[in-house]
């Protein structure tokens, strides 16, 4: 795991599609404004948006709403970055990094895959660059 005070190349490229990705969230309660980006192997990018519904828990988080658009987009291509954005009410940038129901989830597709992720988000106001989304639950749930 490394962290970048700004990011070039295909991160900030990256990075870019998740900040845009932001301006389709729906996020009345909370009022973060959450995109995430990922990046595959043929070189598209695929985006999601958070999520929430009066009808909590039916929501969904921007990594998640992302992985389904990837799967359900009918793609064999491999992922190999995720980027995750965040904004505050008003447009403030804010760190985040991903709940563990997402880190799971970005697990379970590194393993589905067998090929790394690399994941992207703003911490302490420094970019993190994971190896992999295993960096990011260390005692994840294996499979049954």
């Amino acid at each position: 795991m490394k962290r970048e005070n700004i990011l070039t190349g295909k991160y900030a490229t990256l990075m870019a599609a998740a900040e845009k990705a932001r301006s389709l969230s729906r996020s009345p309660y909370s009022e973060i404004k959450v995109g995430a980006a990922a990046l595959l192997s043929s070189g598209e990018t695929i985006t999601g948006a958070n999520w929430e519904s009066p009808s909590y828990p039916a929501g969904i988080c921007a990594e998640r709403s992302m992985l389904s658009n990837v799967f359900s987009h009918g793609t064999e291509c491999v992922i190999e970055s995720v980027a995750i954005s965040a904004e505050r009410k008003g447009g403030e940038p804010m760190d985040i990094s991903p709940c563990g129901i997402c880190r799971q989830s970005l697990l379970d597709a590194e393993k589905s895959q067998g090929k790394s992720i690399n994941v992207i988000f703003r911490h302490n106001g420094e970019y993190v660059i994971t190896d992999s989304a295993a960096e990011l639950l260390p005692f994840a749930f294996d499979e049954i």
